[in-house]
């Protein structure tokens, strides 16, 4: 039988080695977005014979336990009868949650007695890095416009990777723009705004990439990601709403400066947009090469 621990931001390494954008691009898999919701979808690691398994809630109902597709050396084939031993023995269903669509076949073919449905809203948005970097395009004319306009509105501005010291002013500037009030863990919107804050807080026992951009000294937006392969996975993107074009110039810059660090770079992963009206709208604003679908396979 398998035995699941939690995610804690200690194991960070320890999860790394599992993170492969050659088999799935999907933000699901990698280590800071399994700290980051590791409270909220009760996330747990089990590693054997080289394969990471995680146990976590559904994203289709949080009252239901389920499983991510296992990912590693072993074989699928193998992995899910690692995986159907332990829960014959728990005596709990093999369900599985976020499925990436290169997946989904496979598992379709090993599992023929379970239904596969698409996640609504928990699509990743995934672009082309070079777009994001140059806004060209008459798809990015909006976006192109904000971003000039926040060039030539905002003279002082300056763009700076994140370091340790920039931690308590960023912390106020996420705590002052957060739009929930509350701390209540059931929520989503609430629970992402009280983990971007601890992110931030305990970013020195992270390897990821961030930055601040400032405007007049004052921050007006923050950014954090990750690198793997050619992938840039985009968690937290905080800007002012006060300041125009803010949020077009954290990104743009953010992009720019990942490709001079990281040539190898094609792709960037936006992650998910909940079913947020506006975040939809945003998201796609900014011309995505595909939506990476994730899908529920129940028994």
């Amino acid at each position: 039988m398998l035995d699941f621990k939690p995610i804690t931001i200690d194991i960070v390494g320890e999860l790394l080695q599992f993170t492969n954008p050659a088999v799935t691009r999907s933000c699901d898999y990698t280590p800071g977005n399994l700290v980051m919701w590791a409270r909220f979808m009760d996330y747990r690691y089990a590693i054997h014979n080289g394969t990471l398994f995680v146990k976590c809630k559904s994203q289709a109902d949080m009252s239901t336990p389920a499983f991510l597709p296992p990912l590693g050396k072993m074989p699928l084939t193998e992995s899910i009868g690692v995986l159907q031993q332990h829960c014959n023995h728990t005596g709990e269903p093999l369900h599985f949650t976020a499925v990436p669509q290169e997946f989904i076949a496979q598992l379709q073919e090993l599992l023929p007695s379970h239904t596969s449905s698409t996640l609504e809203s928990w699509s990743d948005y995934i672009y082309s890095a070079q777009s994001l970097a140059t806004l060209q395009g008459k798809a990015l004319n909006k976006k192109r416009n904000r971003y000039n306009k926040f060039i030539a509105e905002q003279p002082g501005y300056s763009y700076s990777r994140f370091t340790v010291e920039d931690t308590k002013e960023v912390v106020a500037f996420i705590a002052q723009h957060r739009e929930c009030q509350h701390n209540r863990s059931d929520n989503m919107r609430c629970y992402e705004q009280w983990q971007c804050l601890a992110t931030v807080r305990n970013i020195i026992h992270y390897s990821q990439p961030a930055a601040v951009l400032r405007v007049d000294g004052k921050i007006a937006a923050f950014t954090l990601g990750e690198v793997f392969g050619d992938t840039l996975f985009v968690h937290i993107e905080k800007a002012s709403r006060d300041i125009a074009g803010a949020a077009e110039a954290i990104n743009r810059m953010f992009v720019n400066d990942m490709l001079e660090q990281y040539p190898q770079i094609e792709y960037v992963n936006r992650e998910e947009d909940l079913g947020d009206p506006g975040l939809r709208q945003v998201k796609r604003a900014y011309n995505p090469l595909l939506l990476l679908e994730r899908y529920e396979l129940v028994p």
